[in-house]
């Protein structure tokens, strides 16, 4: 019993001198009817980026007149801690020399991309530079407020020229495009 009883006291000051030593200042003297010390706290908080909502963009030719381009879009959230603005790259899977291609069995039809902050359906956005960058930074979302829809802040447009789809030959062709986002 006296041999468990000393452990446990041991243990109890071993607590007592660790809790002790983690905090900023201990009073010295012990108080008559009060003590005061103080400790420090911090939080460390991780950088972080991130992009969320983005879905496949399906072109068809339904509605669209011969003369007209074929313009496909999708929004997206762009969210962030620690990054008051992102930079934004698009990348096609095809060679970055030929641009943006969606590719056939036998031939590749070009496309362009932009970028916009707005996501309403009448934005026409900006045109990517040739290697698939845009030049300013942007606001993200703050916290990774990308929950729904309603927090979408960002949209690609892609357009496919009437000159380019008009003389297609066959009947399918594919893309994936690459949208990376780096918090600056």
């Amino acid at each position: 019993m006296k041999l468990a009883a000393r452990k446990a006291c041991g243990a109890m000051i071993f607590g007592l001198i660790s809790s002790a030593s983690i905090a900023a200042t201990n009073p010295t003297d012990p108080g008559l009817t009060s003590s005061t010390g103080d400790l420090q706290i911090t939080l460390t908080v991780s950088q972080g980026i991130q992009i969320q909502g983005l879905t496949n963009i399906a072109l068809d030719l339904d509605g669209v007149a011969a003369g007209n381009d074929l313009i496909g879009r999708d929004t997206f959230c762009v969210g962030a801690v620690g990054f008051a603005g992102y930079k934004i790259q698009f990348d096609s899977a095809a060679t970055p020399a030929d641009g943006y291609l969606l590719s056939g069995t036998g031939e590749s039809l070009a496309y362009n991309v932009a970028f916009s902050t707005n996501t309403a359906t009448t934005a026409t956005g900006v045109q990517t530079n040739t290697d698939g960058t845009m030049t300013p930074t942007y606001t993200p979302n703050t916290g990774y407020s990308c929950a729904d829809d309603s927090e979408h802040n960002a949209q690609v447009i892609v357009t496919v020229p009437a000159a380019v789809w008009e003389t297609a030959s066959e009947l399918s062709y594919s893309d994936t495009l690459t949208i990376t986002v780096s918090g600056e």
